[in-house]
């Protein structure tokens, strides 16, 4: 399977200010295996938006337009990054219920998105950039930041949670 990664918006020292207005004493890139399934009109050649998620998610990320994204460089981005749900490729892949179901959601708050359709042939997976930064105190503290933004984006603190409690556990 060709493992594709969005571009990273955020370089690692817009990084760093960044969470250290939130109090992180320590960040780390990562990167959160997700899944997208393109969204188009019926006669459409080319997607419209994305739907990305991934199993446990309870709101996808809508991307609108074109994945501007690159070919995972595997072994350089593995030795300078966390991987997060990367080890098996089943394992967080949603139904195409979930993606329906997400999108009808996406619909019922966006009504002008109604013409659009999942298309569940386009399934692919790919790794959406992240930097994770923690605020030690009484309780360490996770904080999450990506260089997308929407109302979903809350959704991505649970999912990276979960990615790690596996990965613990592996």
């Amino acid at each position: 399977m060709d493992e594709r990664c969005l571009r990273r918006r955020i370089d690692s020292t817009a990084a760093s200010q960044r969470l250290r207005r939130y109090a992180a004493a320590r960040f780390e890139p990562a990167w959160l295996a997700l899944w997208a399934v393109a969204l188009t009109a019926r006669q459409a050649q080319t997607p419209d938006a994305w739907l990305l998620g991934r199993r446990g998610l309870s709101r996808a990320l809508l991307w609108p337009g074109a994945l501007a994204h690159d070919t995972l460089d595997g072994e350089a981005q593995a030795r300078s990054a966390l991987m997060l749900g990367g080890d098996a490729v089943d394992d967080a892949c949603p139904s195409p219920e979930a993606f329906a179901r997400w999108w009808l959601w996406e619909r019922l708050a966006k009504p002008r998105l109604w013409p659009l359709r999942v298309q569940p042939a386009t399934l692919q997976r790919l790794w959406l950039p992240l930097w994770l930064g923690y605020h030690e105190g009484r309780q360490t503290r996770l904080i999450v930041l990506s260089g997308v933004s929407g109302e979903a984006l809350g959704a991505l603190k649970p999912a990276v949670l979960a990615a790690l409690r596996a990965g613990a556990r592996a």
